[in-house]
């Protein structure tokens, strides 16, 4: 550059321009469990014990022992374990018991 004018700087490069990876990615490890770390869960709250929330809806099914404090919950687990229809199929050819399943799988392609 000549006195009194800045450089260009391109922020964005062209694709010829574009550089190719000479070593391969290096996958990172999951993290390991720390040892008596307590941390507050974001996710799904499993009950404790002695909490008095009744599951008045028991699984049908012989050698199942699972009960749900919601019926639509019963439902769901019922589809998806212990029938074997699966009407919501993929256009890859995967099959799948419930839609929201499918849905899920489709996102990935």
């Amino acid at each position: 550059p000549t006195a009194g004018t800045s450089p260009v700087i391109d922020r964005h490069p062209s694709p010829e321009r574009k550089t190719q990876r000479t070593t391969p990615r290096k996958r990172i490890p999951p993290p390991a469990p720390v040892p008596h770390l307590i941390k507050k869960s974001r996710g799904r709250r499993v009950p404790e014990p002695d909490e008095a929330r009744e599951r008045t809806h028991i699984c049908a099914v012989p050698g199942c022992s699972k009960s749900f404090a919601r019926a639509e919950h019963l439902k769901r687990h019922v589809i998806s374990l212990h029938t074997h229809e699966k009407p919501f199929v993929c256009e890859c050819g995967k099959t799948f018991a419930r839609r929201d399943n499918l849905l899920q799988h489709q996102r990935v392609h």
